[in-house]
């Protein structure tokens, strides 16, 4: 995973640019440890349950664990994947292969055999980090059943378990003794971290990122936040998603600030945490925002430490950034991007309610976005195309060679396949996915627009529009709620009453009306489509 292997997109007016900028390069995070350590070694990094550990108690366990891993044999351009809850090992295991030069592969915990099995084959992976059970889950079992399809994985460590014949206890490459190996001075464009996209349709795409992208994100995390030392973070989604890492380990080592993780999150836990350890970021996806203003506690809970809670997908209704402004009394505001390239636009907390709410903000430091159409031509403000993506954050290719060949503009631009809106004043909004429209009687209807309005009902709690083939217009809106608790039943006469009234166009309003108990939806809270199409697509 060099720059000379031809899986990397670093041409080089793309690398003169960032350098030409001061926006690369970055150092790695065991650099920047090393130098946290120096400045405020006393200062808590970070609170796991019982545990509250400071930097430079977590640097003598990244050292030992480097020391373990090179034991092991690991060592630099190795693929080291680990699927861990949002636990401290997690975040040491991160900076520890930095460390010893390796490429960190996140997975996310909901994976299973069928995700980890393609990860570990394609990405070659010489070793695999897991829990021991958790949440009822044997991953012990998983990881030895990958190792039986992957021919290059040599090891399985498990964490906080007993481990199995011929596996490793996390503990034991912590209890060794000698020195830590010297610290693996990366190349600037060499590959750190490999990233599996969460995928709502197909297999997961490995991403490919260097230091720098990974670092240029963190540091237009700090930038949009006005994030200081004396800031406390609470994790709500899993450490192995690119913005966990980002922001809860990179961040806080970078600024010296506090990370509160949340292994399992229920809404009950989180507020008792956002009240205990006065937490003053409670960003999240917008599930998990909802979850909290719902919470029957919420009123009895002191939250006003609170000074921001963002979010960010596609399926950001404007009404929760109000609600969330209102409740919390804090700045909510929505954030756009990908995998490929984490945080492309943002608002900020010094911007208005409506623009927080209507808009996923403008581009960040050094990013651009544009709309183009079919063709590939740039549109004007106003109208509707596909966003394409440049900035110092855009990642540097795909494990896939033929994936990174057609994600490319011949200017550098990166393909999204997210549909958007580009204002007179540079503001952005993201209107669906390119595939996530319904084309009826041959007219395209794009599904967030409707799902924009079905969160303005009162009884509904979450909702998403599919299109379901039907003989006559060729799909129909079909409407997939939640109703809140305590909500009357709803009909589709109701519902289909109140869009009217809600002045939709006639071709918008929903012909299938699902009440469902929760939606399906991926680690980072967008609804995974084909599911719900898979459910209820007539018979043939």
């Amino acid at each position: 995973m060099s720059a000379g292997n031809g899986r990397l997109f670093l041409p080089p007016d793309r690398v003169a640019h960032h350098e030409a900028a001061g926006e690369w390069p970055h150092p790695g995070i065991s650099t920047l440890l090393s130098q946290r350590v120096q400045s405020t070694p006393s200062r808590l990094f970070l609170v796991d349950g019982a545990q509250r550990i400071l930097f430079a108690d977590f640097a003598g366990r990244v050292a030992a664990l480097a020391r373990g891993l090179a034991g092991l044999g690991i060592g630099p351009g190795d693929v080291v994947s680990w699927q861990l809850p949002s636990w401290w090992e997690a975040a040491a295991v991160a900076v520890a292969l930095d460390r010893v030069g390796a490429i960190s592969n996140p997975i996310i915990p909901i994976y299973r055999e069928r995700e980890v099995g393609f990860i570990a084959r394609q990405a070659r992976s010489r070793m695999l980090i897991v829990p021991g059970v958790f949440r009822g889950f044997d991953y012990r079992a998983l990881a030895q059943t990958v190792q039986r399809q992957a021919p290059a994985l040599e090891h399985i460590v498990v964490v906080r378990g007993e481990p199995l014949p011929g596996t490793t206890a996390f503990a034991d490459l912590l209890a060794g003794s000698g020195p830590a190996p010297p610290p693996w001075h990366r190349g600037p464009h060499e590959v750190a971290m490999l990233f599996y996209t969460s995928g709502t349709t197909a297999e997961p795409k490995g991403v490919l990122h260097t230091n720098s992208t990974i670092g240029a994100f963190a540091r237009a995390n700090a930038a949009i936040t006005g994030a200081g030392p004396d800031d406390v973070s609470l994790l709500q989604f899993p450490l192995a998603h690119i913005g966990g890492l980002a922001a809860f380990v990179i961040l806080p080592i970078l600024i010296g600030s506090r990370a509160v993780y949340l292994d399992v999150w229920d809404s009950e836990r989180a507020l008792r945490l956002i009240e205990s350890e006065g937490v003053t970021n409670a960003s999240g996806p917008p599930a998990i925002l909802r979850g909290l203003l719902a919470s029957p506690s919420f009123a009895r809970h002191r939250v006003r430490t609170v000074r921001l809670a963002g979010t960010g997908a596609a399926d950001v209704p404007p009404e929760l950034i109000r609600d969330v402004r209102r409740q919390f009394g804090a700045a909510s505001f929505r954030s756009y991007g990908l995998t490929e390239c984490p945080m492309l636009t943002s608002g900020t907390p010094a911007d208005c309610e409506d623009m927080c709410a209507d808009t996923d903000g403008r581009p960040v430091p050094g990013c651009r976005a544009r709309i183009v159409n079919d063709a590939g031509v740039a549109q004007p403000p106003g109208c509707e195309g596909e966003i394409e993506a440049f900035g110092p954050q855009m990642c540097v290719g795909y494990l896939d060679s033929q994936l990174t060949a057609g994600a490319f503009t011949a200017d550098g631009f990166l393909r999204t396949g997210d549909l958007g809106v580009l204002d007179a004043e540079g503001h952005v909004r993201v209107t669906g996915r390119k595939k996530d429209v319904i084309i009826r009687k041959g007219e395209n209807l794009s599904a967030k627009a409707i799902e924009d309005v079905l969160h303005e009902h009162p009884a509904i709690a979450d909702a998403a529009v599919i299109g379901v083939p039907d003989p006559d217009s060729g799909e129909r809106v079909c409407a997939c709620v939640v109703l809140r608790v305590g909500a009357a039943a709803l009909t589709l006469a109701e519902l289909r009453a109140f869009m009217e009234e809600k002045r939709v166009m006639r071709q918008k309003i929903p012909e299938q009306l699902e009440i469902l108990p929760a939606l399906p939806r991926n680690v980072t809270g967008k609804v995974m489509k084909h599911e719900l199409r898979a459910r209820f697509r007539p018979p043939d």
